[in-house]
């Protein structure tokens, strides 16, 4: 797939995804951001959990077990049915506001859950049709609807919901669609590539004890109306996240000189001061910003976090494919003590001040270990 190609599907996806997440940032109140963050969580535990057991485990295993179209997208159908199944189930059982959305929900995570593979297995293949349409018209789909919501319905949580659920299912349905295979392939799968598998799975859920478990957590340490703003200081950082994650496979090949470092590193300095800067600016105006103006009095923390979520985001994907399993074990566990314990104690000890400053500077710390794996890592061969 050509370098111009692979701009535009990262493009598309990253502006399908921030439009709904920028959408319910500017229009929800705290207390109802607080309840989408919640299940939009969930949604990106199935995300991780599907690039290890599906994406990733694909790659690393190609040499002994090669991999059809047919199994791969069998397997992710079943995962993706999974996840919506369990999320519809576990919403409808709750007693809140998002009970009556439950169905809502459990497309939006379907969807996602299995454009992202496909659209995964689109780049490595080459396969610009299979990567390019679903995003550019999920794109379309979110940034229509984000525009009806804001001029029609601002702070109403079903029309966020909506247009998140609307923008998943058409990115997945305009992606290459799945083979017929027989149910049973997701355990097939599995079996077959476990030894790929489980030190990715295991990578995966140690990360997502402090990514998606501190989250969850914090919740009733907080109440959900401050834990809405801690949650937009990662909102802030998405555009970041997103144009990194469609160009996994090229990033995993990156070489680790000087010049790499320091382009990362600069790059991610320029960011953190583009954020605060907007941040400030939008202080100065009488916008209705919904969660994002309880943001302002945090523009300083919330710099360093998106500084340091793209370096360490970057240097976490090389060393994902490349390092070795003791490097990759004691990186994440780095970061998980940090990500875990620091947001943690610090709303303990300072309320949402707190929790949001611990956040950002352990973000900064654990991102300077994945440099130093990174270029450990860089010695090795690459297998993506």
């Amino acid at each position: 797939m050509s370098s111009l190609r692979l701009i535009l599907t990262s493009s598309a996806a990253a502006v399908a995804t921030l439009s709904v997440q920028v959408l319910g940032l500017i229009t929800l109140a705290p207390t109802d951001f607080g309840l989408f963050s919640i299940v939009y969580l969930a949604g990106a535990f199935a995300l991780s959990l599907a690039l290890s057991l599906i994406c990733e485990a694909a790659t690393r295993s190609r040499q002994d077990v090669p991999t059809s179209w047919a199994d791969f997208s069998g397997a992710s159908t079943e995962f993706a049915l999974i996840f919506a199944a369990v999320s519809a189930l576990v919403v409808s059982l709750t007693n809140s506001p998002l009970t009556p959305y439950w169905w809502l929900i459990a497309l939006a995570i379907g969807g996602s859950a299995y454009r992202s593979t496909a659209r995964f297995y689109a780049v490595e293949n080459s396969d610009t049709r299979g990567s390019v349409l679903g995003d550019a018209i999920a794109a379309i789909v979110a940034v229509v609807l984000s525009v009806v919501t804001l001029t029609l319905h601002s702070g109403e949580l079903s029309w966020v919901l909506g247009t998140w659920a609307a923008s998943s299912v058409v990115a997945a349905v305009f992606s290459r669609w799945p083979a017929l295979s027989r149910p049973g392939v997701l355990v097939r799968w599995t079996r077959q590539r476990w030894t790929a598998i489980a030190p990715l799975v295991r990578d995966s859920l140690i990360m997502d004890a402090s990514s998606i478990g501190t989250p969850y957590a914090l919740a009733p340490i907080l109440g959900v109306g401050p834990f809405g703003v801690y949650r937009a200081v990662s909102n802030v950082a998405a555009p970041v996240r997103l144009l990194l994650n469609p160009i996994r496979p090229r990033i995993a090949r990156l070489r680790m000189s000087a010049a790499t470092v320091g382009a990362v590193v600069a790059g991610g300095i320029v960011l953190g001061g583009l954020a605060a800067g907007v941040l400030l600016l939008l202080g100065e105006t009488s916008w209705p910003l919904g969660t994002l103006r309880d943001l302002i009095p945090f523009a300083a923390p919330t710099a360093i976090f998106v500084m340091a979520n793209m370096v360490g985001h970057t240097f976490y994907i090389v060393s994902r494919l490349r390092a070795s399993r003791r490097g990759l074990l004691a990186a994440r566990l780095v970061q998980t003590a940090l990500g875990v314990v620091g947001p943690l104690a610090g709303a303990l000890l300072g309320g949402l001040s707190g929790a949001i400053w611990a956040y950002a500077l352990s973000t900064l710390l654990s991102s300077l270990f994945w440099l130093l794996v990174a270029r450990r890592a860089d010695q090795l061969p690459v297998t993506a």
